[in-house]
């Protein structure tokens, strides 16, 4: 009999499943095999990129920095094949290139991604649909490349429950039927944990209340023109919701040179009133404008003491005062290109400083600000323009007493900076040392992972700050934020809300300001939990004691355990599964990098 394997998720990762196995069965002469793709989004897409979503919402990744193809030096067992980026792909389409897949597999898109397809350059943010359309165009040649003797039985339904049954899985889904696999691979992605108990109880009161979740998939017509909405979150997600709400309700944005952010909104009247909080309180800082892909940061020092290190890694001892340095001199080398007269000293005598400060005492595994704080002070003077880090970790820090207005214009004024160092890019001292702390957030990962390192507080610390400097949105977001705030509908609330259900609506609280709105949308996608996600599927790998968390010196993480070579889980007595791999985003505490969608060698 043919052996069987089951993929659950037909998203990114099972494309790249599907294809690894084209190219071992390949290398290895084939076999019969029956391949399982099962879920219920479309196959090749999955739900974040499914093709037939509003063409508003974007991806935040590049045309020209993604992949779903293996290219010589990459770290895979079986032969690479190479495929075109993103971008190349719709150079094809454009027909200004050439592949041989796209040779042999052809490649077209209706004909309403034509202005899109246009328009779009390699620093593009392409539309969601279209990623989903080069994902499906990816899938169907993965799926070509297995042998005859393949079989691929597509289930398009939900799988609900796993179950042993003597040496093969039962995976029941949501249409009743049952698969039987010889080894089963979770590729599920992003699978919502469940709620708080606020969020619950904000779900139970009767209020209109939008829970986290995918953009695409949360209900925004709940939110009424011309009501104060409170929305939590300041990253991608709120962006997204921004643009469902005011976009895709008639209103536009329209280049005005007089405007600060670039912009002027012409309302519909159909907006509601964004109230906007978060934990930190700030927007995320939009991406630079390069006209090209983004620099490749200099990170030799981090790299050094990622070299030297040895278990267990402490990343705010050994590697943060490293990556720090990093920052300090990459914005130093482009104030010295830019604004020479700013520096009061050569050059070479700040590299110095930077490298010479002690930096022992203020490295420390609970918080990244006193070697920020450091590296500042051992550099006063230098400059006349002194590159403060500290400040970008919290930029709302000492508004506590700010009444709202003055918060507004502060946050607003912020803003304005952002576009402007944005738009200077290549040119902006305070973009490079931004981007080398984003930069530095997949070898610290990586350095840090599977329990390398102990869970420190400081880097969970730096994680956040690299997310908010550098996983911002595109600009045109961050201008249309601001064109909206111009608009008179948009109020920042600060950081740290508290917020409560009232009889009449939700009231929000940051320090002295109070708010009081008509809706709560959570803007904002929290990652799966295998202890508590209400997904039946994950329930039943729980009850069959198939998985068990991830526990690096006894403390429990969100993500299920796998084993190193197989990402096989690992059973609760800590016996490794027959069958049972699991891949991907619900493996993020353990594994680093499972986020992000594959990017291309940088010399392509």
């Amino acid at each position: 009999m043919a052996a069987s394997i089951a993929i659950v998720g037909a998203g990114p990762r099972g494309i790249s499943i599907t294809e690894r196995i084209a190219a071992y069965l390949g290398a290895s002469g084939g076999g019969e095999l029956t391949v399982h793709i099962i879920d219920d989004a479309q196959l090749g897409a999955g739900r974040i990129w499914e093709t037939d979503q509003t063409r508003t919402l974007c991806m935040n990744t590049l045309a020209g920095a993604v992949t779903l193809f293996t290219e010589p030096g990459a770290t895979v067992g079986a032969p690479v094949v190479e495929g075109p980026t993103m971008y190349e792909w719709i150079q094809a389409l454009r027909g200004e290139a050439s592949h041989p897949l796209i040779d042999a597999f052809g490649a077209t898109l209706p004909e309403h991604y034509n202005e899109e397809l246009r328009a779009t350059r390699p620093e593009s943010n392409p539309s969601r649909a279209l990623y989903g359309e080069y994902l499906r165009w990816a899938w169907k040649v993965a799926l070509a490349q297995l042998p005859d003797t393949v079989e691929v039985v597509e289930h398009h339904s939900r799988a609900v429950s796993l179950a042993a049954e003597g040496a093969q899985d039962a995976i029941t889904l949501a249409d009743g039927s049952v698969v039987h696999a010889d080894a089963t691979v979770i590729a599920s992605g992003w699978v919502l944990p469940a709620p708080t108990p606020a969020q619950q109880a904000f779900a139970d009161s009767g209020l209109t209340y939008i829970p986290p979740g995918n953009p695409v998939e949360q209900d925004v017509s709940l939110l009424p023109a011309g009501e104060r909405v409170l929305v939590r979150g300041m990253g991608m997600g709120f962006f997204d919701l921004m643009a469902l709400t005011t976009i895709n309700r008639g209103g536009r944005f329209v280049e005005d040179a007089s405007a600060r952010s670039g912009l002027r909104y012409e309302a519909t009247g159909k907006e509601p009133h964004f109230v906007v909080t978060s934990g930190r309180g700030y927007p995320y800082l939009p991406k630079s404008e390069y006209h090209s892909l983004p620099p490749k940061a200099d990170l030799s020092r981090l790299r050094t003491a990622i070299d030297a290190s040895e278990a267990p890694v402490s990343f705010g001892r050994d590697l943060w005062p490293a990556l720090a340095r990093d920052a300090y001199s990459e914005y130093y080398r482009v104030l010295s290109r830019v604004r020479p007269e700013a520096l009061s000293v050569p050059l070479d005598e700040i590299l110095t400083a930077i490298d010479a400060a002690d930096l022992d005492a203020a490295a420390s595994p609970d918080d990244i600000l006193p070697v920020a704080n450091a590296l500042t002070e051992a550099l006063d003077g230098m400059s006349t323009e002194p590159f403060d880090m500290a400040y970008w970790v919290d930029p709302l820090a000492g508004t506590e007493s700010l009444d709202l207005d003055e918060l507004n214009r502060r946050v607003a004024e912020g803003m304005a900076a952002d576009i402007t160092e944005a738009v200077s890019a290549w040119d902006s001292p305070l973009k490079a040392g931004l981007w080398a702390i984003s930069a530095g957030r997949k070898p610290s990962a990586i350095a840090t992972q599977n329990g390398r390192g102990p869970r420190e507080a400081a880097l969970a610390q730096y994680m956040a700050f690299g997310q908010m400097v550098g996983s911002g949105p595109p600009l045109f977001r961050t201008r249309e934020l601001l064109a909206l705030f111009d608009a008179g509908l948009v109020t920042f609330l600060g950081p740290g809300p508290v917020v409560e259900a009232t009889d009449s609506g939700y009231t929000a609280v940051s320090h002295a300001r109070s708010v009081h709105a008509t809706e709560l949308a959570d803007a904002f996608l929290p990652g799966p939990d295998i202890r508590t996600s209400p997904d039946a599927l994950t329930a039943s790998l729980r009850g069959a004691r198939r998985v068990r968390p991830f526990a690096p010196g006894g403390v429990e993480t969100a993500s299920p355990e796998t084993d190193d070579d197989t990402r096989r889980t690992v059973h609760p007595d800590g016996e490794l599964d027959p069958r049972l791999h699991i891949v991907g985003i619900p493996t993020g505490k353990q594994w680093a990098d499972t986020t992000i969608s594959p990017c291309p060698a940088p010399t392509r």
